[in-house]
């Protein structure tokens, strides 16, 4: 196995590798004790955090439930309640995976493209991984802004009313429930920390599977259009029939490593995929409602908040899409590959992957849908039709 392979899957792994050390988590062993005591102890506390987190929410849901049942009053809680509780999710699906993924990416080293490559197939190579980096680094900077708009939010709006003269106290980041009087000074203050600690927790762990995720079907999606090339030239050079069987049978089983893997990776995150599909379609309807019609101070933390939702599926989508298209395109590149120039022990080799890849290769939500870009439609219009129930609630109201 090249170190140059497992160098270039680290850099592109680089944003993830940062984020899931904030957890507690990683795919390496830790160097001595006392950094294995730290990461267990940041584990620990993570989830604690985010459970809590969760837990006080839908405590406070509760409560306001019992008080009034007011569209207004409720909905405005569902949106951060729903990433908190994404957030569990893959959490436990990270952590209980977490050997499924180091396996997979010491097999992504394996079949990773190495240099010598053609000029087009180096400048794919290039342009995938500069893509990659790129969609990377604005969503971790619209996630980690958007919590820390969260965040600072109270402040300014406690600034803001002072300004203005009204006698007023400092609020909080998030809508929680307490099993002690949190106006108290002390416990104020303390609440107001760990409210801190627990968004950014999620950001983390939501920033974490996401960019785990993109990073492995980014680079899949890499080698199916660099298989696509070889599979398109494999006529074009004066090879003896005997190097044309073995390049169309070294295709092959790259092609079979390339399905083994996809499925595996399907497994690992089929879970937290579900989740995602179920709860953002509710995120992006309580938000928008929110924007529109509710909380004007609030409005750059939750414009902020709805960007990130919507760039989060839309990823999802986007990369488990793009390896459901390069799939179906590799029957394309076998049937354009020349086939009539080779013999017929070779085309009986072509029509065999011709054949293979015509089925597809799909994650799923735990099997119940097919995730493609048709989804994210899906998700965006139930939004609307939520979206469009809860504004006939409010104006009934």
């Amino acid at each position: 196995m090249s170190e140059e392979a497992k160098r270039e899957i680290a850099e592109s792994l680089s944003l993830n590798t940062f984020c899931m050390e904030r957890i507690g988590i990683s795919f390496e062993s830790p160097k001595s004790n006392i950094a294995n005591v730290r990461q267990k102890l940041m584990f620990v506390l993570s989830v604690w955090g985010i459970c809590y987190h969760v837990f006080s929410e839908i405590a406070y849901i509760c409560l306001t439930l019992t008080k009034s049942p007011r569209v207004e009053d409720v909905v405005p809680l569902f949106h951060t309640f729903g990433y908190g509780a994404l957030s569990i999710t893959k959490l436990f699906v990270l952590w209980y995976k977490k050997n499924v993924f180091k396996q997979l990416i010491f097999e992504l080293a394996g079949i990773w493209p190495l240099p010598p490559l053609d000029d087009d197939g180096q400048s794919t190579k290039n342009k995938s991984l500069a893509a990659l980096r790129m969609t990377h680094r604005w969503y971790f900077a619209v996630n980690v802004l958007g919590v820390w708009f969260y965040n600072l939010t109270p402040i300014g709006i406690y600034f803001y009313r002072k300004w203005q003269g009204l006698d007023v106290e400092m609020g909080y980041v998030w809508v929680s429930w307490y099993p002690f009087d949190k106006h108290m000074p002390y416990a104020h203050f303390a609440v107001y920390i760990f409210e801190m600690f627990a968004g950014q927790v999620s950001v983390f762990i939501m920033v974490s599977t996401d960019l785990l995720f993109s990073s492995m079907a980014s680079h899949i999606s890499l080698l199916l259009r660099l298989l696509h090339r070889r599979l398109e030239a494999l006529a074009t050079t004066n090879k003896t029939e005997h190097e044309q069987f073995d390049e169309i049978s070294a295709n092959i089983k790259l092609h079979q490593r390339l399905i083994r893997y996809c499925n595996d990776l399907e497994s690992a995150f089929s879970l937290s995929n579900l989740v995602n599909v179920v709860l953002s379609s509710i995120n992006i309807c309580c938000v928008v409602f929110v924007i529109v019609l509710l909380e004007p101070f609030l409005n750059v933390s939750n414009k902020l908040f709805l960007g990130s939702v919507l760039i989060q599926i839309g990823m999802l989508c986007w990369y488990a899409d793009d390896i459901f298209q390069a799939n179906l395109k590799v029957s394309a590149a076998a049937y354009n590959s020349g086939w009539y120039h080779t013999s017929p022990r070779c085309r009986r080799a072509i029509l065999f992957v011709i054949q293979r890849a015509q089925k597809p290769i799909a994650f799923t939500a735990m099997g119940f849908t097919n995730i493609t870009l048709v989804t994210y439609s899906a998700i965006l219009t139930r939004s609307y039709s939520y979206f469009a129930l809860l504004y006939t609630m409010y104006n009934k109201g």
